[in-house]
């Protein structure tokens, strides 16, 4: 099942892929994500191919399009929704950002005594409990 959680793992392997298109491991992740887009777009009714190709890894509006086009098809297609998640995947890894893991998963058990719990999978930036020191 294609869900949110995934749709957002695929969006950030996009993004990195477009970022990391100088690189060749960039390249190789664009180019195959490139393939899967045809693929969509010859699948989906009035999208010529020619509209989704070629496209600008340095364009965010391109890049954002063919995100839409391919996590649409993947809601659509069980198929592709499983081709979309083996190349996230491979891609994840060889663009170095780790494996995709299923989600969070976070404990307070035992005799644990906190009156404070955060759970949270990634944290940009900081994280306070009550006050800083004068």
């Amino acid at each position: 099942m294609f869900d949110a959680s995934t749709a957002q793992a695929v969006a950030a392997v996009v993004t990195a892929a477009a970022t990391g298109a100088a690189t060749e491991a960039g390249r190789e992740a664009w180019t195959s994500l490139l393939r899967l887009a045809r693929r969509a777009a010859r699948r989906s009714p009035g999208t010529p191919e020619e509209d989704v190709l070629p496209v600008d890894p340095r364009d965010p509006a391109q890049v954002r399009r063919l995100a839409g086009l391919v996590l649409e098809e993947a809601a659509r297609n069980d198929d592709f929704a499983a081709a979309l998640e083996s190349w996230t995947d491979a891609v994840s890894t060889r663009l170095g950002l780790g494996p995709r893991t299923s989600g969070v998963h976070n404990e307070v058990a035992g005799n644990a005594r906190a009156t404070t719990v955060i759970q949270a999978d990634t944290v940009n930036g900081g994280i306070s409990f009550g006050q800083g020191s004068p």
